[in-house]
């Protein structure tokens, strides 16, 4: 038995796989068989598919970070900028969103009056 990624009718990938592995698929697939579970295991091994595929990507082609998305949204939301598409899609092009305009936000932030920090005025 061996394993292929197909990704169209022209690329066919071969996954390596060692005897130790291929043995314990098809223990798995006969288990999830007799158990009529068959589809939840694809299901499954579908899901484990896709993160570990976004994981063989570029670093710039990844999804960008939570945190490069809380801190994107802050820099937007204070330097009422608009949050290009592309930084809300691939890591590299929110890089280079946050390497443009982080250094102006934390300035803004230094510069800007405190909320509720005001003067206070006492009376004798």
């Amino acid at each position: 038995m061996s394993f292929q990624l197909t990704i169209d009718e022209e690329v066919f990938i071969p996954i390596p796989l060692d005897d130790l592995t291929l043995e314990a698929w098809q223990l798995q697939y006969d288990r999830a068989a007799e158990q009529g579970t068959v589809a939840g295991f694809y299901k499954r091994l579908s899901t484990c598919f896709a993160t570990t595929l976004c994981e063989c990507l570029d670093a710039d082609l990844k999804p960008p970070t939570d945190a490069q998305l809380k801190y994107a949204t802050a820099i937007a939301r204070d330097l009422n900028l608009p949050l290009p598409p592309e930084a809300l899609r691939f890591r590299g092009a929110m890089t280079d969103f946050l390497g443009r305009f982080a250094e102006m936000h934390k300035t803004q932030r230094r510069t800007r009056p405190q909320k509720g920090g005001g003067s206070t005025i006492t009376h004798d």
